[in-house]
């Protein structure tokens, strides 16, 4: 019952673990060439890495007679005996990356030694080596992967589109080449460049020339020296904070990796400074005995473990803190370290939670309320019978208060509206009635697929990282039908052209921020709902706000449309829209009935 499994099956569980999508093909080659010593690599993709991957470097090559184990598994140059794995110092250790990419592909290899006289070539084809043999090749190495996953239809089913694979092979090379600045890296795709990264710039250029150019000016170098353990780097400022923790970024000893402990270090840095649900950007190398770390911890190097971690822990969350504290020119630890509102012994403090209420308003009431309950009585129950069968009784529709209001109306604080209707008096919460207003006017048109559009005279151009970019290009379609309109605008941003009617008092970048929030994870069947479910919770966006002071003709025009909904009586976030006084309850506060 138990046998010994065939080579080609061994090679490819093993490829399943090391190669999951095109991305990982790069990383690994990628690596292999910062480990030969490159200063110049280039890097080509067609279909999103799926039909074609070239990783071209100017390291020091291959010898002639190493070329038969370049796809051998556990063949490697870099580790001899189990000692080696104390302190390793390369990124790449296993032996396991090229015979993984030869399981799954066909794959190539063009070296040519440094002083060489010729070049020499090996090709593998889904696990099945051919002889290695002389060729014409510059100084370095080329590696080309063709065909990704032909031979496991399975694995391929799962990629994604190429415009998403594309751009998560651009976040990888962005993110890896912060760690070697002194590397020039380009990144060509389908033909087109995507990245050119000359060696020699400083860290905050490169990762604003990767991410857009608005973190720029937001970011505070960092630089602390430890007993064996120095620290580098960039922080950006709080205002930077993103909805996601992507360009959360630690480097250890060159390596792109997490360690718990340490992120959590760093975002405790962060805690005073960030709302809930926000992440801070930040790119630090940390450089410290090789034996001090264990990159063996993951199949894909991904992690890593520190030694002594709380130490480490300790270190950067000090380095970041003081960077956070001092920033704008106050040293670290000065008298300005505090960073922020300090608040005297004698003034009040914020606290969570709800107040406490007295038990008669709205708490809970411990005697009598000061009007009538006009709660609905729980319906009587009817027992079943043979003769009587079950109905589900349909529950009446709640009146729209605001098709018997007269024409009379006062604005108050620049936010209630008093109305008088036949019946008592209404205290309507303007934000609220015209975000239920526009949230309608977005479902009608949304439903009939008759979105006005508001083009705009100055395009608004936004830059957009390449994942959300990604997302972007494939939803552009959907985006139109519902009034969006975008277009690409360069190799790193797009340009809003036009918005829904109703939303074009919004601002277009923080528009196009709020629809990328979560849309890049989404597949192409998921954007129209994505769609419509932003836009719906943009409503309160483009609505009148607490302070606006109203003209009687907009308070007219206002009170009109919502006289039209089926459900006025709340906003789409749930709070309510007006509250109504009846004559008997007013006459019962001022003692006029009893």
């Amino acid at each position: 019952m138990i046998r010994r499994l065939p080579a080609a099956v061994v090679n490819q569980i093993a490829a399943g673990e090391v190669v999951e999508r095109p991305v990982s093909v790069v990383k690994e080659l990628l690596e292999n060439a910062l480990d030969a010593g490159a200063l110049r690599i280039r890097i080509e993709i067609d279909g999103g890495g799926a039909e074609r991957i070239a990783v071209i470097d100017d390291g020091d090559g291959f010898l002639p007679e190493d070329l038969p184990l370049a796809f051998a598994s556990h063949a490697t140059s870099k580790l001899a005996t189990v000692a080696d794995l104390d302190h390793i110092a390369s990124l790449g250790f296993r032996g396991e990356a090229l015979a993984s990419i030869g399981a799954v592909s066909r794959a190539s290899i063009r070296s040519r030694r440094r002083g060489a006289q010729e070049g020499w070539e090996v090709r593998c084809d889904g696990g099945v080596e051919s002889p290695p043999g002389p060729c014409g090749a510059p100084e370095g190495t080329r590696v080309e992967v063709r065909d990704l996953f032909h031979n496991v239809p399975a694995r391929r089913r799962f990629l994604k589109s190429p415009g998403a694979e594309r751009a998560r092979i651009q976040e990888l090379v962005a993110e890896l080449s912060l760690a070697r600045l002194d590397v020039d890296v380009t990144l060509v795709a389908d033909g087109r460049e995507l990245l050119r990264l000359p060696a020699g710039e400083a860290l905050a250029d490169r990762l604003a020339r990767c991410f857009g150019a608005d973190l720029r000016a937001g970011l505070e170098p960092v630089s602390r020296t430890f007993p064996g353990l120095v620290v580098e780097g960039v922080v950006a400022e709080p205002d930077l904070a993103r909805r996601d923790g992507k360009l959360e970024l630690m480097f250890v000893n060159g390596r792109l990796a997490r360690e718990n402990s340490a992120l959590h270090a760093v975002r405790q840095a962060f805690r005073e400074y960030l709302m809930g649900g926000r992440f801070p950007v930040y790119v630090l190398q940390l450089t410290l005995p090789a034996d001090q770390v264990d990159a063996n911890v993951h199949p894909r190097k991904a992690e890593v473990r520190f030694v002594d971690s709380r130490r480490i822990a300790g270190c950067l969350h000090e380095t970041v803190r003081a960077r956070l504290q001092g920033r704008g020119g106050a040293a670290p630890g000065g008298p300005q370290a505090a960073a922020g509102v300090t608040l005297g012994p004698e003034l009040p403090r914020a606290r969570s939670g709800f107040p406490d209420l007295p038990r008669d308003l709205f708490g809970g009431a411990a005697g009598p309320l000061p009007f009538p309950d006009r709660r609905p009585a729980p319906p009587a129950v009817v027992r079943e019978t043979a003769a009587t069968p079950a109905a589900p009784a349909a529950a009446p529709p709640r009146p729209n208060p605001f098709q018997r209001v007269s024409g009379r109306f006062l604005q108050v604080l620049d936010l209630y509206l008093l109305l008088e209707g036949p019946d008592g008096l209404l205290v309507v919460d303007q934000h609220a009635l015209h975000e239920r207003v526009v949230y309608e006017r977005l479902r009608r048109q949304q439903a009939a697929r008759a979105v006005q559009v508001q083009r705009l005279l100055v395009p608004a151009v936004v830059e957009v990282p390449p994942g959300e970019r990604a997302w972007l290009e494939d939803a552009r379609a959907g985006l139109a039908e519902q009034g969006f309109l975008v277009e690409p605008f360069g190799p790193s941003a797009v340009a809003v052209q036009g918005l829904p009617a109703v939303l074009a008092g919004v601002d277009p970048k923080q528009l196009l921020q709020d629809l990328l929030a979560a849309g890049a994870e989404d597949g192409a069947g998921a954007v129209r709902a994505r769609i419509a479910e932003r836009f719906h919770s943009l409503a309160c966006r483009s609505s009148v706000m607490r302070g606006d002071r109203l003209q009687d003709a907009e308070i007219t025009a206002l009170l009109q449309e919502a006289a039209t909904l089926e459900h006025p009586h709340n906003c789409p976030h749930g709070r309510p829209t007006v509250l109504t006084f009846g004559t008997a309850e007013l006459e019962r506060y001022f003692r006029r009935r009893c």
